[in-house]
């Protein structure tokens, strides 16, 4: 007789977790339930799975940040250490959740499968998404299929490469979608259908030891481009070795002239400068950006400004050259 899986959810608040006024108020309160909460609220999920839980965090994701994304990536190391379980779903707020699956995939190799859900409706809502999508994650993690596939985020019905998962809208049911790609399956009622291959990211579990370490992760500022941005203050940036700064550039990673200039300046203190961009279909490439690429003046790749940032924070505390890891993203 076949065991059946034991999944482990690990809530940490969220819109997911958020209590409103009334069924059709649009304001609420995120992180008001608990673990065993959400659960509850959950039809039919003891039939897909065993299930425990636990309570990590209670936070409005607007406030997840470094520190958090490195205890819950040592949590739920532990948790899949524990030979009885199979799998853990993380519940997780919508602002941050990119960042989130993102960091997830560069701190581990993981053999069992972790998922991510969140809800874009607080659980109060008259049509709350948080209850389907937390049954549609754990017969994502609960299924035989999802091992091996790396950090995956599972929302309205589709099943997303985490460490390509961004959030594309404030409102809409589906704002998740993925870039560079697709989605790499669907859930139908409580079937898993992978119609593509997915793999963990190029990085995946390149800096596990250093999340596991007490090396401190610095924290990343991203200068935003706008019109007439090329006057900064450039000395508002930490600088020397050990410092890092993240672009969000124009188009394919221009930057203005002055911009240029400043950039240039707080690279020869040592600093890391990364350019991004601000469009949504993130591009930027060496020959595209109007800085020369070196070893601590590097192009995002496909990365937006905010997983750039998380990647530079974990390559400055690892002491890895920016470069390199930056090009591995397209090998």
């Amino acid at each position: 007789m076949t065991r059946r899986r034991h999944i482990r959810i690990i809530a940490t608040g969220g819109t997911i977790a958020g209590r409103g006024g009334s069924a059709t108020s649009v304001e609420y309160t995120a992180a008001q339930l608990s673990a065993d909460e959400l659960v509850s609220m959950v039809s039919g999920l003891g039939d897909v799975a065993d299930i425990s839980c636990e309570t990590l965090y209670a936070l409005d994701s607007k406030d997840m940040g470094l520190k958090h994304w490195r205890a819950l990536a040592n949590l739920i190391r532990k948790r899949l250490s524990e030979k009885s379980i199979d799998g853990v779903v993380v519940t997780h707020g919508t602002d941050t959740l990119e960042e989130t699956a993102w960091f997830l995939d560069l701190a581990g190799s993981w053999r069992k499968p972790v998922v991510i859900v969140g809800a874009m409706r607080a659980s109060t809502a008259l049509s709350a998404d948080g209850p389907a999508n937390l049954y549609q994650g754990v017969c994502v993690c609960a299924a035989s299929t999802a091992a091996g596939r790396g950090v995956l985020v599972v929302m309205a019905g589709l099943v997303l490469s985490g460490w390509r998962a961004v959030k594309t809208s404030s409102e809409a049911l589906t704002a998740f979608q993925v870039y560079p790609g697709g989605a790499v399956g669907q859930v139908i009622g409580n079937s898993v259908l992978f119609h593509q291959n997915s793999e963990a990211g190029p990085l995946s579990g390149r800096f596990a030891d250093v999340v596991r370490s007490e090396q401190a992760l610095p924290v990343i500022g991203i200068e935003y481009c706008a019109g007439s941005c090329g006057a900064v203050d450039s000395l508002r940036w930490p600088r020397g070795p050990g410092m890092g700064l993240v672009v969000a550039a124009f188009g394919s990673g221009g930057v203005p002239d002055a911009l240029a200039e400043s950039l240039s300046d707080y690279a020869a203190s040592g600093a890391s400068v990364v350019i991004s961009s601000r469009v949504a279909g993130v591009l930027v490439m060496p020959e595209t950006m109007t800085l020369i690429e070196k070893e601590n003046v590097v192009a995002a790749r496909y990365l937006n400004p905010q997983k750039a940032a998380a990647l530079l924070s974990l390559i400055l505390a690892d002491g890895c050259s920016p470069q390199s890891t930056f090009e591995a993203l397209y090998t």
